[in-house]
């Protein structure tokens, strides 16, 4: 969430992220220029008790004015989605306070942790109309904050709703993204998703997840990949659906797995999400992009409509689905698209999956993916695993 110019690209320090090559400072996400947005972002310091500012906002004494120079500051993704918010409502000023501090576990971010302390508390009783989150690969290097990370996650959105005193107040966060680096990285997209659901939570609406395994532009080998502008307009059109409530725009999210009298396996997804299943395959280049709908000519828009070549259909069968029994041997499953529902069988040819106790789909860190599962909305599934009914 902290990624930005200055900090991640400026200067010989921090040729890291440019993936020795990889990509170029073209390839970067455009900066914000808009004088009805300011932002303001707090430094890495885990000292006091006042909120601490970064020395570009210590230096100007107030909130900056988002221009191309002072945006090089501030988080590209944050960037982007205010970008879109601006254009679907141009009468609307917006304010970001950055808060993020990269390569960090979440529970420094929870009540009792020193960015919690020193980021968040300070900010009680401010007006906030949102946060974005996107966050989690630190808690991907072991097992055990891996596993922790559902329940960490879902006392953050109700502690942040209780900082702020709003109990519906909007909380969308990016599920990981492709990345070889950590073995627990699928483990936490996982916890991610079932947050969603997560009878923890107090109230479960108006939380959104944003699924990113097709957004890298083909830099999954950077742990700051591209296509933080995908990530802004999917999550710019969610937050537009919750301030005007509407249904939540998502990908198809799995609601159960269940064997059938043929011996295959059903699997369905909750409702709304599954509308119009089809196969596409990623586009994994810097041609895939998202720019600002042209709301004057088309006034029914939405930041969707602003995304273009992130995945084409194809005819390549889906693909990323295993099945398990109890021995725990995961093998391949041929998916097909059935109406609303996936059916599963045996790679093998045989339709016989009555022993099958599990099923999976794309669990892997960085996966290799030529045919991915999207809805009519052009969004993506999430990977999960699910215990065959």
């Amino acid at each position: 969430m902290e990624l930005n110019y200055s900090q991640y690209y400026e200067g010989s320090g921090n040729s890291y992220n440019f993936g020795g090559g990889l990509i170029t400072t073209d390839d970067l996400p455009k900066q914000l220029s808009d004088n009805n947005v300011h932002f303001v972002a707090s430094a890495n310091s885990s000292k006091g008790t006042d909120f601490p500012l970064r020395d570009v906002n210590e230096q100007a004494g107030t909130w900056l004015e988002a221009t191309a120079d002072n945006s090089q500051h501030f988080s590209y993704l944050a960037q982007q989605f205010a970008m879109q918010l601006r254009a679907a409502h141009p009468n609307v000023p917006i304010g970001i306070i950055q808060t993020a501090w990269g390569d960090t576990p979440i529970r420094r971010h929870v009540q009792g942790g020193d960015i919690y302390a020193n980021h968040i508390a300070p900010l009680e009783g401010f007006h906030v109309a949102g946060v974005l989150w996107y966050q989690g690969c630190n808690d991907s290097t072991n097992e055990a904050t891996a596993l922790a990370y559902e329940s960490q996650m879902t006392l953050l959105i109700n502690q942040y709703r209780e900082v702020f005193d709003q109990d519906d107040l909007p909380f969308l966060y990016v599920q990981l993204a492709r990345w070889p680096g950590y073995q627990y990285t699928q483990n936490v997209r996982f916890a991610q998703l079932n947050t969603l659901s997560n009878a923890g939570l107090r109230n479960a609406s108006n939380v959104a997840m944003t699924v990113s395994l097709d957004t890298d532009k083909g830099t999954s080998t950077l742990i700051h990949p591209l296509g933080k502008d995908i990530l802004g307009a999917r999550m710019a059109v969610q937050y537009l659906a919750m301030s005007e409530g509407k249904t939540i725009p998502n990908g198809p999210l799995i609601a159960h797995a269940k064997h059938a009298s043929d011996g295959t396996i059903v699997l369905s997804f909750q409702n709304g999400t599954a509308t119009g299943l089809q196969a596409e395959k990623p586009n994994y280049s810097k041609t895939a992009s998202a720019t600002v709908p042209d709301y004057d000519a088309n006034p029914d828009a939405t930041p969707l409509n602003g995304i273009s070549n992130v995945a084409t259909p194809t005819s390549t069968p889906l693909q990323g689905f295993e099945i398990a029994d109890d021995s725990g041997k995961w093998v391949s499953a041929t998916a097909t698209i059935k109406g609303d529902q996936i059916v599963l069988s045996a790679a093998d040819g045989s339709s016989n999956c009555n022993a099958v106790t599990q099923v999976r789909y794309w669990w892997s860190g960085n996966p290799v993916i030529s045919s991915l599962l999207y809805n009519d909305l052009g969004l993506p599934a999430s990977p999960f695993i699910a215990v065959v009914e």
